[in-house]
């Protein structure tokens, strides 16, 4: 009969204070921040924060797109954000509605009409490629292959609607 060694150290026991998620996913990560849970006190828990995840944070840090357009983006996603839950397709079951009226879902409706608005100001052309690389996190060259543009034109185009969303939202 063989025995097994004893482990002297717990399975699910935490290695350090630290949080900085697997080695494998930092190898893979592109622009990893650390910041403190804690206000940055001495010994705090740090967690690691991976700044370039969407196209757009990427393009910041590439310096492809300037400030004013970034916070735009911003913006446009926030604001898409709002309407997810009123362009809601399945049933909610979270209130009895007898007589098919009801205050709807607030805010969301607001939003909602502020989306299209915003959509219908912004004009076809520039609003593909914000959606596109804004809200559903494609790549501006991925996007002009789509519609077989050559693959600088896909960054220039963003470029400009960013411009202009920029300047319908007020953004300077």
């Amino acid at each position: 009969m063989v025995r097994k060694k004893k482990k002297t150290k717990p399975l699910n026991a935490p290695k350090s204070r630290a949080d900085h998620g697997t080695p494998e996913a930092l190898k893979q990560a592109d622009g990893v921040q650390y910041e403190t849970v804690d206000g940055g006190r001495l010994g705090s828990v740090k967690r690691a924060y991976i700044s370039r995840q969407t196209p757009m944070d990427r393009y910041k840090a590439r310096g492809l797109v300037s400030q004013r357009q970034y916070d735009a983006a911003h913006a446009f996603y926030v604001l898409f954000d709002k309407t997810r839950q009123a362009g809601r397709v399945t049933s909610n079951y979270d209130r009895i509605i007898v007589d098919g009226g009801g205050s709807g879902s607030g805010i969301n409706e607001y939003a909602f009409s502020d989306y299209i608005k915003l959509q219908q100001a912004l004009g076809m052309d520039h609003v593909s490629v914000v959606r596109a690389v804004v809200v559903e996190c494609e790549s501006a060259n991925s996007w002009a292959k789509r519609y077989r543009l050559p693959s600088r034109m896909g960054i220039e185009r963003l470029r400009d609607g960013l411009d202009k969303l920029a300047q319908i939202m007020g953004i300077s």
